[in-house]
């Protein structure tokens, strides 16, 4: 998703630099979040914030652009999904393979 939020503005056309800033700044958050919650499992849930910013922030900043609006309510609910969803290492940490015998 951060990256899907860095490349949006290039694929989808947004209209003003600050909506193309905005989605670039918090994509690259969303990325070092997701990349930090793969060393340290509880940081996925902090990625919450950044999602919950991303739904308000269609609202509270007026990009004026139905297709900016659009992509952060879409982009804000995934992030947010998908931060309740633990990573493979965590799962693999409670529950590991037997091995075949």
């Amino acid at each position: 998703m951060g990256l899907w939020l860095m490349l949006a503005p290039l694929v989808l056309g947004y209209p003003t630099v600050a909506a193309v800033l905005h989605d670039v700044a918090l994509g690259l958050l969303v990325s070092v979040g997701t990349l930090a919650a793969l060393e340290w499992p509880l940081v996925r849930f902090a990625l919450a914030a950044p999602a919950i910013w991303l739904l308000a922030a269609a609202d509270a900043l007026g990009f004026g652009s139905r297709t900016v609006t659009a992509n952060e309510l879409a982009s804000g609910v995934a992030v947010l999904l998908l931060a309740l969803v633990p990573s493979g290492k965590v799962a693999e940490a409670r529950h590991p393979a037997k091995m075949a015998a």
